[in-house]
């Protein structure tokens, strides 16, 4: 094999190769001799079929499967001889080929930028702890005992009051007009908490246990049937019962119910919860801090052809988000024409710029778990899978049954653990001080990081983890940098 390398400007390589037909026919002669053991002709004994006469009846099948992995198989090495890092899949066109000729072809290859070795003690985090106030403590007991309230029927006459427990039916009229879902039997609705439909609640103040009466409001502009949304409804009401809640004291017996040992255990308990909730937003937070050092610190020039596939991904997300905005309830839909959706300049540079970040970070942390060599185990992988059948019981049969038949998309997972580990050894290695803080400068602290990220990167990216590098871009350089895989072009 002959490689050439006649071009290597910035990120971008070519690579001429010839392999000599001898070399071709060769491996055709290996590739018949390997299936003689199970192929059968008419007139020879299984196993004793010609190599010459397989060659003869099976010569373009065989050629061609020679062909499809001597390309992958001489690109990958003619890139590693070469010491080429690429990013992305290789690209191949054949100049020339066929049996009894010279196989000529080019390579055509995205480089991984060169990424000096970065040095994790010189980061410098701040670990934000917030205290735990005792109000807070009190508040969400309060809220536990809200829900643990239990309604009794009013004496006879009383009127439904604010925060009463309304039974009733309904039928409901649009002009005059029945419609799909019009009726419903004992409803149960806390006046003031404005559940049901706005204005509705404030309608039933004042009713007794046993009335008619008739309720007049508007359908929600987002109710499922367009035709009717935002139409003036009449609600034909029978009030079955009108309850009172009675009051939850809260002591042992009630810690008790709630599983504590008693109401000192229980605040022990609620104090721990809200500390694991403080401690998963002040892990995202060093995360971000992390990835915003990255982004800031690197300068390196990205793969264009990496770029323009993330850009587009970012691109489908908006239009999909813009085509979709006034359908809150129906974010799951896909494969919609987006055609005739247009965006602005400001979305385009917004897509701009959150595709750079997403692949410089998915570069910058790829190259960091390279040099700390990094590597996600089948263990990891398994209890990955694990977590994802959890979150689906009743379906995990189906799920497993999914990953089998598609092993492809059981490596999908790998990405967020690679991108996890990752962050972790850059945390253990960085400078972390702590910070005392208290409940408000912590949510005045999240609130700024939240703005911070719309202005950034638009409302699109609205989580504040954001995980910038996008844990798909990671698996995706870390696979394609193998150049195991080729396309022709």
């Amino acid at each position: 094999m002959k490689v050439i390398v006649t071009e290597n400007k910035g990120l971008k390589a070519t690579l001429s190769v010839l392999i000599k037909k001898n070399e071709i026919e060769k491996k055709i002669q290996d590739k018949a001799a390997e299936i003689q053991g199970s192929v059968n002709l008419k007139g020879f004994r299984p196993g004793k079929v010609p190599v010459n006469l397989l060659k003869k009846q099976f010569g373009n099948a065989l050629y061609n499967e020679v062909l499809e992995k001597t390309l992958q198989e001489s690109t990958f090495q003619a890139l590693n001889e070469n010491k080429i890092k690429t990013v992305g899949q290789p690209k191949i066109e054949i100049k020339s080929s066929g049996e009894d000729k010279d196989l000529e072809y080019l390579i055509f290859v995205e480089k991984a930028p060169d990424i000096k070795k970065i040095d994790l003690e010189k980061i410098s985090l701040t670990n934000y702890k917030p205290k735990i106030e005792v109000k807070e403590v009190e508040e969400r007991i309060r809220q536990l005992a809200e829900g643990q309230k239990k309604y009794i029927n009013k004496k006879d006459n009383s009127v439904a009051e604010k925060n009463d427990l309304v039974v009733f039916n309904f039928e409901a009229l649009v002009d005059g007009k029945p419609f799909e879902g019009n009726k419903g039997e004992k409803v149960s609705i806390i006046l003031g908490k404005n559940l049901f439909i706005k204005g509705f609640d404030e309608k039933l103040i004042g009713v007794k246990s046993g009335q008619d009466c008739n309720v007049e409001v508007k359908l929600p502009e987002n109710y499922p049937n367009k035709e009717i949304a935002n139409k003036l409804t009449k609600f034909k009401c029978k009030i079955l019962e009108v309850k009172i809640a009675e009051e939850v004291k809260v002591d042992d017996q009630f810690a008790k119910n709630l599983g504590a040992k008693d109401l000192k255990d229980l605040k022990d308990l609620i104090e721990k919860q809200i500390s694991r909730e403080y401690s998963s937003v002040s892990e995202t937070i060093l995360r971000k801090q992390i990835l915003d050092y990255l982004d800031n610190q690197i300068k390196i020039d990205l793969p264009s052809d990496l770029l323009i596939n993330e850009k587009n991904i970012v691109r489908e997300n908006f239009l999909h988000e813009k085509a979709h905005k006034d359908e809150p309830h129906d974010h799951t839909k896909h494969g919609h024409d987006h055609s005739n959706i247009k965006l602005t300049k400001e979305e385009e540079d917004d897509i701009e710029d959150i595709a750079s970040r997403r692949v410089k970070l998915a570069l910058v942390l790829n190259q960091i778990g390279d040099d700390n060599k990094i590597e996600v185990t089948p263990q990891e992988l398994q209890n990955e899978l694990q977590k994802q059948l959890a979150m689906y019981p009743g379906q995990e049969k189906k799920i497993k049954d999914y990953y089998q038949k598609n092993p492809s998309e059981l490596i999908r997972l790998r990405g967020p653990i690679y991108e996890d580990k990752i962050v972790e050894l850059i945390k253990s290695k960085s400078k972390v001080k702590e910070s005392l803080v208290s409940k408000k400068e912590f949510e005045d602290l999240v609130n700024r990081l939240s703005e911070n990220l719309k202005s950034k990167l638009s409302s699109k990216d609205k989580q504040l983890s954001n995980k910038p590098s996008d844990t798909k871009s990671v698996k995706t350089v870390k696979k394609s940098i193998s150049a195991k895989k080729v396309s022709k072009k």
